[in-house]
């Protein structure tokens, strides 16, 4: 057996660089198929195929990286479980554009928008699979194997949590009467469950206890929360050359987000045309 690693300090910077080497790695193993087209596809959405603009912050594999740190652990350590959150992430954002029908995401065509309903979900399950895969390279650094099933299975209950937030998101388009209440269990599942499972396996791959590494994953759900509902906000008033999405888009969607839940608690003239639905831009300005 080697000698423990030797404890390498990583800023956020040194640990994108180190995550976007192992994405790219990881990848190859569809360039040396008959799929390898697909990477160009992958790589488009990635924003690595249009002059290295970015392609997402990389929150949760980050934050899986710099909990493992805090944790006393070797970040470098858990780089595949990082890759493997990140490419869970991915494949439900390549599947949630279908299911909103979005045509944009950060300023690009969705992939399903450019290739095709029937692309976009053999992509998006392709990187289920490469995420699966990724938490098989954790015996590469010589993590225990009870460790790494205990990984695999906590990014497979974040995805299935996330699924179920997605189901609730998509119900409640067509339903009257949501209550903050099942918002918060929406947006918990949609979009905390995987940035929690993140942060509680940075510290689970440091060595942390499973006591200690719960208050890692409350940290995570409670910032979860938080993105959510700054993305709700951003969804109604954002600027799009920000967001790299249409202004007004999730009013189209009919989505009730925490805005549209309190203005239809708290304004009848917006309950008023909100109920009388109308894609077109005036009543989406209105609206906003």
């Amino acid at each position: 057996m080697r000698n423990p690693p030797e404890m390498v300090e990583g800023s956020p910077d040194r640990m994108l660089t180190a995550l976007e080497q192992c994405l790219r790695r990881s990848l190859d193993q569809l360039r040396s198929g008959p799929g390898a087209p697909m990477v160009d596809i992958i790589s488009h959405h990635l924003g690595w195929s249009d002059g290295g603009h970015a392609g997402g912050k990389r929150i949760r594999p980050l934050l899986l990286l710099q909990c493992c740190q805090a944790a006393g652990g070797s970040w470098e350590r858990a780089l595949p479980a990082a890759v493997a959150v990140e490419w869970v992430h991915n494949f439900s954002l390549i599947h949630d554009d279908i299911q909103d029908q979005s045509a944009l995401r950060r300023g690009r065509p969705t992939v399903w928008s450019k290739w095709g309903l029937a692309m976009a979900l053999n992509v998006g399950d392709a990187l289920f699979a490469l995420s699966r895969l990724a938490t098989q390279e954790l015996r590469r650094e010589e993590h225990a194997p009870q460790l790494i099933l205990e990984v695999q299975a906590r990014i497979d209950r974040a995805c299935l949590d996330l699924t179920q937030g997605q189901y609730l998101d998509m119900a409640f388009e067509t339903q009257t009467g949501v209550q903050l209440p099942e918002y918060y269990q929406m947006i918990e599942a949609k979009t905390a469950s995987l940035i929690a499972a993140a942060c509680y396996l940075g510290a689970r791959l440091a060595g942390a206890s499973k006591e200690i590494a719960c208050h890692y994953e409350a940290y995570g759900r409670d910032l979860g929360l938080a993105f959510q509902i700054r993305d709700d906000i951003l969804g109604i008033w954002g600027e799009p050359a920000i967001t790299g999405k249409p202004r007004g888009d999730d009013l189209r969607a009919r989505k009730k987000t925490l805005p549209v839940l309190f203005a239809l608690r708290e304004s009848p003239r917006f309950e008023s045309a909100w109920l009388t639905p109308d894609s077109q831009d005036r009543q989406i300005t209105e609206l906003t």
